[in-house]
């Protein structure tokens, strides 16, 4: 829970430096210092996750943090970090989907926790997509970010004066058992009503209560005239980054330039202490893995059209955001993830104890004669075909077999009992 709360507490900083400051460039050596402490309050809380991968009693509580807490990464996604929100939002509700069931009957606190934590990222999805629509709302009048002093914001930063009308009231902490911060609601944008003098001593309610802040942010800023405006007066356009709505020459409006988050970055492979991060590769049939450990991870994100082979054990294999990418792998010490990568395959020649599939549409998996207990958990998925090896053939043969998509629910004895709808004939 602390770890989560350092994520919030650095994200609550960047957003008041944010509003007070011009916009920094991404592509900008500032902007990587000043996003530092949030990305490595990130890093934090995955690297607890896979330090405690033996943990099976608290393993769907963590991988439901581990898998939601990157939405709070939407401040480096432009122009449309909301649904990037609300994607990392859906990979954790998976998670959190389980430990509900798991939890059901044996400790409600759990539930209420999984529960909680969805909503707190939900609250999120909405406090972005209504007051930093296309990305971080930045003050086009604030001052030069490379004089921004972090230190003396953070030892300034506190409750407004006394009078003002007070934030709604925080959602119950999340019981202690979880390894998550307590759910609060979404903090509200520069402008809104300044928080009251009292407030709670730590945890995220505080946080949330300092993006509060309202006009104590921007107190000592200057009021805008009507003359300064640049969308009342288009020749101001012409001396900065904005375009002139109409060009000298008289023509239509000029294209906006390509916004950065769509332009294509350059593939990755690489060795990051235990992970390994396969990244942003495009129709490339010869990606290998081969110096493995049994104690790696392997993360594939944002692959297209390519294939990837994976030799040795190692301990997990992750795949996210790809699109018909094939992964050619021996054995893991845990599972297989395939979350959002439409159109994938994977044949696996050793052991895999359990693939989790969500949020895909068309995917195949070959599995070896080892690897015929593997558990295999979908959600959200179609299209899913499973090719078992044929008893008695030679290696190479298969039978494919569809995951069942088709449920049936009735209600017997008070209860919801599902099962797979059959069809004959």
């Amino acid at each position: 829970a602390q770890l989560v709360a350092k994520v919030f507490v650095a994200q609550k900083a960047y957003i008041r430096f944010a509003s007070e400051c011009t916009k920094v460039p991404m592509n900008s050596p500032l902007f990587g210092d000043t996003i530092k402490p949030m990305a490595d309050a990130l890093n934090a809380v995955t690297e607890f996750r896979e330090k405690n991968r033996s943990a099976v009693k608290e393993k769907e509580m963590l991988s439901t943090v581990s898998e939601g807490i990157p939405a709070l990464g939407w401040v480096t996604v432009e122009p449309k970090p909301a649904p990037y929100v609300a994607e990392m939002k859906d990979a954790c509700q998976f998670y959190a989907n389980r430990a509900i069931k798991e939890f059901k009957e044996t400790n409600p606190k759990v539930v209420e926790w999984a529960r909680s934590f969805v909503t707190l990222l939900e609250d999120l999805r909405k406090y972005v997509m209504q007051f930093h629509t296309t990305g971080v709302a930045w003050n086009a009048k604030g001052i030069d970010p490379a004089t921004y002093n972090f230190a003396a914001a953070a030892s300034t930063s506190g409750p407004s004066a006394a009078g003002a009308p007070p934030p709604p009231p925080p959602p119950p902490p999340a019981p202690p058992a979880a390894p998550a911060a307590p759910p609060a609601p979404a903090p509200p944008a520069p402008g809104a009503p300044a928080v009251a003098a009292p407030s709670p001593a730590g945890g995220m309610a505080n946080v949330f209560a300092e993006l509060n802040k309202g006009d104590a942010i921007t107190s000592g800023l200057k009021k805008v005239d009507k003359s300064e405006m640049t969308h009342k007066n288009p020749e101001l356009r012409a001396s900065g980054t904005v375009p002139s709505s109409v060009s000298s020459t008289g023509k239509g409006p000029q294209k906006p330039p390509k916004p950065s988050s769509f332009q294509k970055k350059p593939p990755k492979t690489e060795l990051d202490g235990k992970k390994w991060k396969i990244e942003n590769h495009e129709n490339n049939n010869m990606i290998l893995i081969d110096q493995t450990e049994i104690n790696q991870i392997i993360n594939v994100f944002n692959v297209k059209s390519s294939v990837i082979q994976i030799k040795g054990k190692v301990n997990a294999v992750s795949l996210a955001n790809c699109t018909k990418v094939s992964i050619l792998l021996d054995s893991t010490v845990s599972s297989l993830e395939i979350s959002n990568s439409p159109s994938f395959t994977v044949q696996v020649l050793g052991k895999v104890p359990t693939i989790l599939i969500d949020g895909t549409d068309g995917g195949q998996v070959y599995l070896s004669k080892e690897s015929l207990d593997v558990e295999i958990v979908t959600a959200k998925s179609s299209s899913i075909n499973i090719s078992l090896p044929v008893p008695g053939e030679e290696e190479g043969i298969f039978e494919e077999k569809a995951v069942p998509e088709q449920l049936k629910t009735v209600v017997k004895d008070g209860k919801l009992v599902t099962t797979v709808v059959e069809h004959s004939g």
